[in-house]
């Protein structure tokens, strides 16, 4: 069976676009109030994964000296890739990539036991049919293969003492020990996902071996009949000789040191020019690799964090404007199963493909949020209140009341009771109003400066 995407393809404004076109039967304000439902709903997470940015940012900075602080970015990677909607690479998918042929016309080699972790996750596949070319270009070919929108590799190297028991070079092959790496790709083709291992190295197919070696070959020979034959014989004298196969010395006159330099030469000039040519055989393969990863690199270290944690927030906002969405519009509510059908069919008929829905997950957000009621048969609160629910969870987040010692309250209405309902609007109204006197100040004095009076008379400046 065909493994289903739980990406939902499309970002919250979008996404809130979509859901407040379909039809609002009883009250006419319900898209205006459903924009605002998706408004808070995207702040109160946002401020959660801004608490959970900050727990990892710090935890990737001591990630080096500190095994707790690993474990925190390990932790906090996974949870993160699943709620972006990631999921992982299969040893069966990794065992495909490494034994069939790439895309890439390379032969990559990569050893899995040099990690002590190894994670690679992947989110948006589609199938697509490329060409492929044959016959060293002279002719091509249709390939349908498996294209991965998003590719995230996490990887741990070994200790130095484990390469040092293997007698393994780890320079050799590209590795750090004990080095930790956090990489993004776009793009990314399923047999190719062994390329995007820091350990991946590059080898000759059996293609690339006759290409090379056939005309080694014949050259091989052609310069053997044709300028070595005197080299040759004449080696064959002075070894013959000095086994004993032979009573008499070969002369070594002028003639026969000048027959055996231009052999030499000869044949050093020929294995040079087979070994450039493995060499630039190799270089260009590894230029080949190397260009497919610039354009396939998204990010490293932080900033994949940055990406994830914008996408994770995203895709959980979706799933809740989904599932309240239509929890809204079912009058008699809906079962679990029912609301999966109700959300994965309209996605569907949407464009956005067969997409699988994460109906517990989404219940569960809605529950914690507490804008829907039941438990078989779930109900959502009507817009208003889970407004009214929202808003007051957002305050909450901020609610800082003055100490017992602060001037009291003046009445039901006085200030430090305004305070109390309203403390990001007075805080927010008093650094308005004091970035407002420092620009009229500047101003001021600006406008003071671009003047200078002589004689009683005001000259620009």
């Amino acid at each position: 069976m065909a493994h289903r995407e739980r990406f939902i393809p499309q970002r919250v404004g979008q996404l809130t676009s979509g859901l407040c076109g379909l039809p609002w039967p009883e009250d006419h304000n319900g898209a205006e109030q459903f924009r605002a439902f998706s408004r808070l709903t995207s702040a109160l997470y946002h401020y959660e994964f801004h608490d959970r940015e900050q727990l990892v940012l710090e935890a990737w900075e001591r990630v080096g000296d500190d095994s707790d602080a690993a474990a925190v970015v390990v932790a906090e990677l996974t949870g993160l890739l699943d709620g972006a909607n990631y999921v992982p690479v299969s040893a069966a998918e990794l065992d495909y990539a490494l034994a069939n042929e790439s895309l890439i016309p390379l032969r990559l080699e990569v050893d899995l036991d040099d990690y002590d972790e190894l994670l690679i996750y992947r989110r948006g596949s589609q199938m697509t049919t490329v060409e492929v070319p044959k016959w060293m270009g002279l002719r091509s070919g249709e390939r349908a293969i498996t294209i991965d929108d998003r590719v995230v590799v996490y990887t741990r190297v070994k200790s130095q003492s484990w390469f040092d028991g293997r007698e393994i070079d780890p320079a050799k092959r590209n590795l750090v020990p004990g080095h930790i790496s956090l990489r993004q790709f776009q793009n990314v083709p399923r047999a190719d996902i062994e390329m995007l291992l820091p350990s991946t190295r590059v080898g000759l197919r059996l293609i690339d071996s006759l290409y090379i070696g056939v005309p080694a070959v014949a050259t091989g020979l052609a310069v053997l009949a044709t300028k070595l034959l005197p080299t040759l014989g004449l080696i064959f004298l002075m070894v013959g000789a000095w086994l004993g196969f032979r009573d008499e010395q070969p002369k070594i006159d002028q003639t026969a040191l000048v027959i055996l330099v231009i052999g030499a030469v000869t044949l050093g000039s020929f294995v040079f020019r087979q070994w450039t040519k493995l060499k630039n055989r190799r270089l260009e393969y590894l230029k080949t690799l190397t260009e497919a990863l610039y354009f396939r690199t998204l990010g490293a270290g932080p900033g994949v964090f940055h990406t994830l944690l914008s996408s994770a927030e995203q895709q959980e906002v979706a799933e809740v404007l989904l599932a309240y969405r239509f929890l809204l519009a079912s009058s008699g509510g809906l079962t679990a199963s029912e609301l999966d059908t109700e959300v994965e069919t309209w996605l569907r008929d949407d464009g956005h493909g067969d997409i699988d829905f994460e109906v517990a997950d989404a219940v569960a957000k809605l529950r914690r949020l507490e804008v829907i009621e039941g438990d078989i048969t779930m109900q959502a609160l009507p817009l208003h209140e889970s407004l009214v629910l929202l808003d007051r969870r957002w305050d909450d987040l901020f609610r800082y009341p003055p100490a017992e010692s602060e001037a009291p309250s003046s009445g039901r209405d006085g200030p430090v009771a305004a305070a109390n309902r309203f403390p990001r609007l007075i805080r927010l109204r008093s650094v308005i109003d004091r970035y407002r006197g420092r620009v009229g100040e500047r101003r001021t004095r600006r406008e003071a400066d671009f003047y200078v009076h002589t004689n009683g008379d005001d000259e620009r400046v």
